[in-house]
């Protein structure tokens, strides 16, 4: 007769190694050689000669191959694209209430379509100007952003085009936002639905194959190379789907090798 699991003072059930195997459990080494990611608590503990190891369902986990290959596939489907990149900056960092300081739009080429600055106003607060390098002084007779949209617009659209923002979720907002401001919200939110936006932030932590378990999903990392100018941010966005769309080359991803 084959007796319950032991409880763990964590709450999680004990299990002996036939046991676990039994149930198609993991432990993360084994997750690791198979370059697999848990992205979900452990289920159950295991112990080996001693020591307890946290278990996790094969289902559970992430293929950390797989979603680096959808990154370098989509690197590369954006090279062959007619996308476009954005990038945006501003007096702070609340995309429903800051307003755009800067307003830049690149595409794949790494022409130059769109970069301005603009005329926010409100004060630029010491902070912001801290980051990007503008101050009221650069944006004093600066186009209002209201005169700034239809070449903005203009340079978005176009059939089946995708717009690339790194932390799209943000720059989206906000945009949305300064439309309403000078439209209206029904306009603003339909302007928005007319755009694909693709959040390239996303895509990069697909590529470096890091989850972040306390918000579940995958870590968020700082632009490479990123100079808080909106031209030169997209700039570093162009470099890094290139860099990601070439990593095609790479040797194989070591789990081993990642950043904790």
């Amino acid at each position: 007769m084959t007796t319950s699991p032991a409880v763990a003072p964590e709450g999680l059930p004990r299990f002996t190694w036939r046991q676990a195997n039994a149930r198609d459990l993991r432990t993360k080494g084994q997750l690791a050689k198979r370059r697999r990611l848990p992205v979900r608590p452990p289920v159950a503990l295991v112990v080996i000669d001693g020591r307890e190891f946290e278990l996790y369902r094969d289902h559970d986990t992430i293929d950390l191959e797989a979603e680096r290959w959808r990154a370098i596939r989509w690197a590369d489907a954006m090279l062959r694209s007619n996308a476009v990149i954005l990038d945006t900056e501003t007096t702070g960092t609340d995309p429903n209430t800051d307003r755009a300081v800067q307003v830049s739009v690149l595409d794949m080429r790494g022409d130059v379509l769109l970069d301005t600055l603009v005329d926010p106003g409100v004060p630029i607060p010491a902070d912001a100007s801290a980051i990007h390098g503008y101050h009221d002084r650069d944006v004093a007779g600066r186009p209002a952003f209201g005169e700034v949209l239809p070449q903005l617009s203009t340079v978005l659209t176009a059939p089946d085009r995708p717009v690339i923002v790194y932390n799209s979720r943000y720059d989206g907002r906000l945009l949305r936002a300064e439309v309403a401001r000078v439209r209206s919200l029904d306009y603003a939110m339909a302007w928005s639905r007319g755009f694909s936006w693709k959040c390239a932030m996303t895509v990069y932590g697909w590529f470096r194959g890091q989850w972040d378990e306390r918000r579940g999903d995958w870590r968020r990392h700082a632009l490479p190379g990123g100079d808080h100018n909106a031209v030169g941010d997209c700039r570093a966005v162009l470099r890094l789907i290139e860099t990601m769309a070439e990593a095609v080359d790479d040797p194989p991803l070591d789990p081993d090798a990642l950043d904790d």
